[in-house]
């Protein structure tokens, strides 16, 4: 397991609850996983369908998020494809002939395939290894994009009583979990529920005042990175991006009134970073695998908590740091409660109700944006301070506004509580409006008392007295503020009043922390020619930049200047297929810029952080079983046959159990005179890796033979050593 993952993934370890989840799928177990987004999900199935003898189904909502999972795995060597509407004819007989004959390690296809039996009936054809099913939150009615046709899903345990079923979720609370587990009859699941807390993201909201004008601050403070800003309609999404590009920045709007074309191609721009900024609605970024989105911005309220943490979630996938703004309104509320009303079900209507209850409770809070999401979902933060979020980093700050409390609570009890929030301003400031004369409030002690603040400062002041329950909303349709018990106390001088607002400097008092791993100290020219054959490769294969290697293994790259395959290999993300598709390339940059400038090669980190990669190995319960069967004599392919596992597989173990000390003696299929021409291949590359050894083979050599004469000459080197230790002693 940690050969491959190494070998085929170009990884030194395993992320939280990766290891656990891949050896239950090995064993044939059932899975439920709630992981968050960046936290490695599609590792969990796609190691062990590499594994795995057989095809490995993985049911995906939209066909986006297909084609960057099937190139991603493509790229690391792995045999993927996808049935869906947008292939043709012909490609789709060329997958299904390629399921047939077992050349597949990963097949993509819809939920709404499961609605035809016909589909069903020819599944029960093949060798089927598991089933995987991502965005499993889909399925439950209490999740926040619940979609019908994954109810289709529960069939698979009826259908398929001895296949394994994996689900995959990044935002699921305890009920939607439970509710999960019960839709798809998963059978005494192995159950993980990993930490919501993305610790590169920094959370902040703002009030929302002149929004365009918000969003165009933010993003140019941020030129060049690439991100999302989310709008609630169609009108919005487009006026913003008109406003953005009017300003000279990037920005495509993205929305279902487009055309598929339309939409098809803002999604391939901003894959492939031509364009770094997309104006959406919800409708973008669920099937967007990007891992370098530095932003995201919240110009309108979601409808509930699950979609915001999932949307922010898109930010910071590779580990960096990433931040995450919402702009929050009191008239979002009126809008999203119309929305909720038009529900014709009373269940789903009541259910998003709640859910837009619990949204609106995090956006008004004045504590730790950390913990109140992630107390949403059940988990406690137990740290007082986060040092990640606009509170805990000092944006805001703060004071007391008991004398301003008093006079809008006031002018609200003077007008019955009949009014909104807007007119409550208008009277606090002394507005000369026509609603104010009809009724005549121009005449109340409370006109004008507040013309030392502007508009923007009084509608934040009722939101805080909203947020801290001094004023409540009882018609959400027409929202009029009415004072609270609570409101009372302070209007008779019985308790103080103090609401957050902007820190007087833009700059945070603390600077935000993030201890993830991140590559700082990295040579800035390198990085960017490293990213220009990026874009090269990445246009010449017509993938996303990111597919040929993540800017995290770039940046790697950067700061430790690797010039040879075996350091290169030991780069994050680096395998073999990779090192053999894009090494030679990469090391040519590097090389070259070495040579240009030879004093920031020589501040680069100690070589021992550029050795080849050290493996782990752990005895797991497949290799104990895989080393039982060797001990009694079976061959590869007996062991195989006999376990269902892939030649490849049982390869990975023989090598473990090499690297773990233990002498394995099988009779390998190679002649001895082929053995001693692959021995000296590898003397030649003077390496134990396999990619360096098949490229001075030039050809006549194949990766799983170079892995069997690895295997044989390891055995053979342990052998004469422990001979040579016993006659020395």
């Amino acid at each position: 397991m940690y050969s491959e993952l190494s070998e085929i993934f170009g990884f030194r370890s395993f992320r939280p609850y990766q290891e656990e989840i891949i050896r239950a799928i090995l064993n044939n177990r059932d899975v439920f996983a709630v992981m968050p987004t960046g936290g490695g999900k599609s590792l969990c199935y796609q190691l062990p369908a590499y594994m795995k003898k057989g095809v490995c189904v993985v049911v995906s909502p939209l066909i986006s998020l297909m084609k960057d999972q099937v190139d991603a795995a493509r790229a690391n060597g792995l045999r993927a494809g996808t049935l869906n509407s947008t292939i043709t004819p012909a490609e789709r007989s060329e997958v299904g002939a390629a399921v047939r004959r077992g050349e597949l390690d990963l097949l993509y296809v819809s939920p709404e395939r499961f609605n035809t039996d016909l589909f069903i009936e020819r599944l029960k054809t093949i060798d089927l290894a598991f089933f995987a099913i991502d965005e499993a939150h889909c399925i439950s009615e209490w999740g926040h994009d619940f979609r019908p046709d994954y109810l289709a899903l529960s069939r698979i345990v009826q259908e398929f009583p001895n296949v394994p079923v994996a689900a995959f979720t990044a935002t699921a609370t305890p009920q939607v979990s439970q509710d999960i587990i019960e839709r798809l009859g998963l059978r005494s699941p192995h159950l993980t529920r990993a930490s919501f807390n993305r610790a590169n993201l920094f959370y902040s909201v703002a009030p929302k005042t002149t929004t365009e004008r918000q969003i165009l601050e933010f993003l140019q403070e941020r030129k060049g990175e690439s991100g999302i800003v989310y709008r609630t309609t169609r009108k919005n999404v487009e006026a913003t991006a008109a406003y953005l590009r009017t300003h000279g920045l990037t920005a495509r709007p993205y929305h279902a009134g487009m055309s598929d074309r339309d939409r098809i191609k803002v999604q391939e721009a901003f894959r492939r970073d031509e364009c770094p900024i997309i104006v959406a609605t919800i409708a973008f970024g669920m099937g967007i695998d990007k891992p370098n989105v530095r932003f995201v911005v919240h110009a309108d309220l979601p409808k509930n908590l699950e979609g915001y943490y999932q949307e922010t979630g898109r930010a910071g996938r590779d580990g960096e740091p990433a931040k995450c703004l919402l702009l929050f309104g009191r008239q979002d509320i009126a809008t999203l409660t119309h929305f909720a009303n038009q529900i014709e079900d009373p269940k789903a209507q009541e259910i998003a109700k709640t859910q837009l209850r619990h949204m609106i409770q995090f956006a008004e809070q004045d504590g730790c944006r950390r913990a109140g999401l992630l107390e949403y979902f059940g988990e406690p933060f137990p740290d007082a301070n986060c040092n990640s979020c606009d509170i805990c980093c000092g944006e805001v700050e703060r004071v007391d506004a008991t004398i301003e409390a008093q006079k809008a609570l006031s002018a609200i009890h003077r007008t019955g509580g009949h009014f909104g929030a807007g007119h409550i301003t208008d009277i606090l400031v002394g507005a000369n409006t026509e609603k104010i004369r009809e009724r005549q409030h121009n005449l109340l002690p409370t006109y004008g008392v507040g013309k030392e603040h502007d508009k923007i400062f009084w509608r934040g002041l009722i939101d805080a007295l909203l947020a801290q329950g001094l004023v409540s909303i009882s018609d959400q349709q027409y929202p009029t503020p009415k004072v609270t018990e609570e409101g009372w106390k302070v209007l008779r001088k019985q308790r103080d009043f103090q609401m957050i607002r902007s820190a007087p400097s833009k700059r945070s008092k603390k600077q935000p922390s993030f201890s993830g791993g991140t590559v700082e100290n990295y040579s800035k020219g390198l990085f960017e020619q490293l990213r220009n054959i990026r874009m090269k490769l990445a246009s010449a294969e017509n993938v996303p930049p990111y597919v040929v290697f993540s800017d995290r293994s770039l940046r790697e790259m950067a700061a430790c200047f690797p010039t040879t395959p075996e350091q290169l290999l030991a780069i994050s993300g680096v395998g073999n297929r990779k090192l053999n598709t894009y090494g030679q390339q990469f090391l040519g940059v590097i090389s070259r810029y070495v040579a240009k400038h030879p004093e920031e090669y020589a501040q680069r980190p100690t070589p021992s952080s550029q050795e080849e990669r050290k493996y782990e190995p752990r005895l797991m319960n497949s290799e104990q079983e895989t080393l039982r069967l060797l001990l009694e004599g079976k061959t590869l392919e007996e062991i195989g046959i006999i376990r269902a596992l892939k030649r490849s597989t049982v390869l990975s173990h023989v090598e473990t159990l090499l690297n773990a000390g233990f002498e394995v003696l099988f009779t390998p299929d190679i002649a001895p005179d082929r053995l001693e021409q692959i021995a000296e291949w590898f003397r030649q590359a003077n390496s134990w890796n396999l990619t360096p050894v098949v490229e001075i083979a030039a050809g006549q050599l194949s990766y799983e033979e170079a892995r069997l004469a690895r295997i044989v000459l390891k055995q053979r080197k342990n052998k004469k050593s422990g001979e040579e230790t016993a006659a020395a002693k």
